[in-house]
């Protein structure tokens, strides 16, 4: 429980904040709009992810896992739509956002163990 709050809280101090000044596309209004959406974030990738990661199973194959990247763009974009204050432009802003959150989780995974 203490590794899910440090990361939650971690992406959304950290990669949302620092994500708007690196990414053209990507907005945010706040702080407590970035806590917000990070624990929306978090409890999607650990109740809806699991779940497309079995339906997408097939199309992982055959990619290599790259479908997987386009799932993680589509939680980011599914993300900033929900959220009032969080908004991304384009598919490839939340490309880059989806990348940028990846690289940020696995930092802050490796940190915490």
């Amino acid at each position: 429980m203490k590794k899910f709050i440090i990361t939650t809280i971690g992406l959304g101090l950290v990669v949302y904040y620092v994500l708007p000044y690196l990414i053209d596309g990507i907005t945010i209004d706040g702080g407590r709009t970035a806590i917000i959406a990070a624990l929306l974030f978090a409890v999607i990738n650990f109740a809806v992810k699991p779940v497309l990661r079995v339906i997408t199973m097939p199309l992982n194959l055959l990619t290599f896992g790259l479908f997987g990247l386009g799932v993680n763009v589509l939680l980011f974009w599914f993300v900033a739509s929900i959220i009032d204050g969080f908004a991304v432009a384009n598919f490839t802003a939340a490309l880059w956002g989806a990348i940028g959150m990846t690289v940020a989780n696995w930092i802050l995974d490796k940190l915490t163990d």
